[in-house]
C-alpha cells in the first residue's frame, strides 16, 4: 500500500512466509480478527492500513508481514461477496511468471499466455481446476484485459494470483471501481518461476455460498429508464397541463444532460430495497421531480452569469428572453413540488422538507456570490468553498436523500449520506473550476471575480498576476485570454485545487466508513468517480 502524507509514517513489512502452515496461521488470525471488526468493503487504502497497524499491535511478530496482511484484510473484507458471485461470473487472473521461464512451448496473443498443457509448471493444473468451475481465465501480466471483461458486464469480480508489488499497483485501481476482488500471493517476487500456496488458492477458488448479494447497480440500465422519463409525452402526462409555456418547459426538460440526480436516485433506492430498475409511478415523479429543480436552477444560473449557451445550444433566456426563461424557471419549481405531492409517497412530509432545504440552501449559496459580484474583491478560499457546499451540494443530497428514504432508510444512513454530499458536491464544483482552466482560452463569460478556487489560489500567492489580469481585461487586451492560462503561476494554482479536489473525494469515501450495507457503500464509492472522473 502506499503510505500518504497525512498517514503514520509506516514502512511497510514486504516478507512472505514460504510455508502454507505459516500462512494458514496467519489467514486464521486475520479471520478472527475481521469478524471481529466486521468489515464492510470496500475498504479505502488508509482503512487497510489502519487495520493491519492494529493487527500488528496485537501481534507484533507479524510486522515484517505487514503487506501480506494488507492484502488478507482486504480479501476479508470481500469474501461474504465473493463466494455469493457464482464461478462463471469470476476472473481468474494468473501472471505469467508461473510458467516455466526456460521450457515454455505457449504462445501469447492480446488476452495472454495460450497454456498448452504441457506440465511443466502448475499452470495446468490451475487452470484446468479453474475450467472446471466455469471461470474466465487469464494469464497474462497487467489488468486491460479483466478491466475488458468487468467492463462489458460477462464478470463482476476478480481473483488475482501475484507478487506482493503487483497488488500494491493494482489496489487503487480496484477500490477506484470498488471492484469485488481476493488476491493471492506468490511466494517470490523476482518474477520467474514463480509459485503459489496452491492449498489457498484452492480454497478461494472454490467458495461459494447463497449470498444477498445481487450483483452490482446498474447505471447503464438505470439510465436507459431515467431516459424514457423525459419524453414530451411522459413529461405531459405527469404536468397534467398543456399550453405554450408548458411546451417550452417541456422542451427545455428534453434537452441533454447527464440526468445524474435522478439515476443516483433510483440507484440508492435499488441499492437499499433489493430492486432492480422496478419502478411504480411514485417513484417516477419523485425522480422527475429532483430533475424539475436542477433545470430549473440551471436557467436561472445562465441568467446570472450571463452564459450565452448551455449543452451548445442557445440558453433559454437568449431563445427567448430573460422574463420568459425566469418564469419558466420558475415553473419547473412549481412542477416540482406538485410532482412531490402527488406522488402518494409514504414519506411525503420528509421528501418534502428535503427538497425545500435543498433548495434554500442553492439560493443562500448563489445569493451570497450575487450580492459580492460587483465589488471585485476575489473571495477567500474559506468563502468559496461554503459557496460550492450550498450551490452544489445540496442537489446530489436530495437525490440521494430521496433515495434512501423511499427504502426507509434509519437515520444513520441519513446522516451518512449528508456528509458524505456534502465533500461529493464540492469536489463536483472544483473539478467544474478546473475545467474552465483547462480550454485553450478563458471561456466566454469567465469573469475572475465569480467563484474561482483556481483565481483565488492564484491571488493568495501571486497577486500581482491578478492585478494584471484585471488591468488587462480592462484594457481590452484579448491576448490575457490565452496567456492567463499559460502562465506558470496559473499551473501551480491549478495543481494546489486539483490537490484539494483529491481532498473532498477522499472526504466523500470516507463518509461511508461507518456504513454496513456493503451494495449501499460500493455504489456510493463507484458514484465518486464516475460524477467526478479521474483527469477529466
Amino acid at each position: 500500500m502506499i503510505v500518504r502524507n497525512n498517514q503514520p509514517n509506516i514502512s511497510f513489512g514486504n516478507d512472505l512466509p514460504q510455508h502454507p502452515e505459516k500462512l494458514k496461521q496467519i489467514r486464521d488470525l486475520i479471520r478472527d480478527y475481521a469478524a471481529e471488526c466486521e468489515l464492510i468493503p470496500p475498504l479505502q487504502e488508509e482503512e487497510v492500513i489502519f487495520h493491519s497497524g492494529e493487527l500488528i499491535s496485537k501481534h507484533p511478530e507479524l510486522f515484517l508481514y505487514q503487506k501480506l496482511l494488507a492484502v488478507m484484510i482486504n480479501n476479508y473484507a470481500w469474501s461474504h461477496i465473493v463466494a455469493g458471485i457464482p464461478f462463471n461470473r469470476r476472473i481468474l487472473l494468473l501472471p505469467k511468471c508461473i510458467s516455466h521461464s526456460t521450457q515454455c512451448p505457449a504462445k501469447y496473443d492480446e488476452l495472454g499466455l495460450l497454456c498448452e498443457q504441457c506440465g511443466r509448471c502448475d499452470l495446468a493444473e490451475i487452470i484446468s481446476q479453474a475450467d472446471e468451475l466455469a471461470y474466465h481465465t487469464i494469464v497474462t501480466e497487467g489488468t486491460t484485459s479483466a478491466s475488458l471483461l468487468l467492463s462489458s458486464g460477462q464478470v463482476e469480480c476478480v481473483i488475482g494470483v501475484g507478487c506482493l508489488h503487483s497488488f500494491e499497483r493494482s489496489f487503487p485501481l480496484a477500490v477506484k471501481e470498488a471492484v469485488p476482488s481476493l488476491a493471492i500471493p506468490l511466494y517470490n517476487n523476482d518474477c520467474k518461476d514463480s509459485k503459489v500456496d496452491k492449498i489457498w488458492l484452492d480454497e478461494v477458488l472454490s467458495m461459494r455460498s447463497e449470498t444477498n448479494w445481487k450483483g452490482w447497480i446498474d447505471l447503464d440500465s438505470i439510465k436507459s429508464v431515467v431516459k424514457d422519463w423525459f419524453s414530451m409525452a411522459q413529461l405531459k402526462s405527469l404536468f397534467g397541463q398543456d399550453d405554450d409555456t408548458v411546451d417550452i418547459a417541456v422542451r427545455w426538460m428534453e434537452t441533454d444532460g447527464k440526468r445524474w440526480r435522478p439515476i443516483i436516485m433510483l440507484a440508492v433506492f435499488d441499492a437499499l430495497s433489493g430492486e432492480n430498475c422496478e419502478y411504480d409511478e411514485t417513484i417516477k415523479k419523485l425522480a422527475v421531480s429532483i430533475e424539475c429543480f436542477h433545470k430549473a436552477s440551471l436557467i436561472h444560473d445562465d441568467i446570472a452569469d450571463e452564459d450565452d449557451e448551455r449543452y451548445g445550444k442557445p440558453a433559454l433566456h437568449k431563445e427567448y428572453n430573460i422574463p420568459v426563461a425566469l418564469n419558466v424557471g420558475d415553473l419547473l419549481l412549481g412542477f416540482g413540488y406538485q410532482l412531490i405531492a402527488e406522488s402518494e409517497a409514504k414519506h411525503i412530509r420528509k421528501l418534502l422538507k428535503i427538497a425545500a432545504y435543498g433548495h434554500r440552501d442553492l439560493s443562500l449559496g448563489q445569493g451570497e456570490e450575487l450580492l459580492w459580484r460587483n465589488n471585485e474583491r476575489l473571495l477567500t478560499k474559506e468563502e468559496i468553498l461554503r459557496i460550492f457546499s450550498n450551490k452544489t451540494s445540496p442537489a446530489f443530497e436530495v437525490a440521494l436523500q430521496f433515495g434512501a428514504i423511499l427504502a426507509d432508510a434509519d437515520e444513520a444512513v441519513l446522516n451518512i449520506i449528508s456528509e458524505y454530499s456534502k465533500a461529493l458536491g464540492i469536489a463536483y464544483q472544483i473539478n467544474d473550476d478546473l475545467d474552465d482552466f483547462k480550454q485553450k482560452r478563458i471561456v466566454s463569460g469567465f469573469n475572475t471575480v465569480q467563484p474561482s478556487l483556481v483565481s483565488t489560489l492564484l491571488n493568495q500567492k501571486h497577486p500581482e498576476k491578478m492585478q494584471e489580469w484585471f488591468e488587462r481585461t480592462k484594457n481590452g487586451d484579448e491576448s490575457i485570454t490565452t496567456e492567463f492560462l499559460q502562465w506558470p503561476e496559473t499551473k501551480q494554482a491549478m495543481k494546489e485545487a486539483e490537490e484539494m479536489l483529491n481532498i473532498y473525494k477522499r472526504n466523500a469515501l470516507k463518509a461511508l466508513r461507518s456504513l454496513i450495507n456493503p451494495t449501499l457503500k460500493i455504489l456510493l464509492t463507484r458514484l465518486v468517480n464516475r460524477i467526478v472522473p479521474e483527469n477529466s
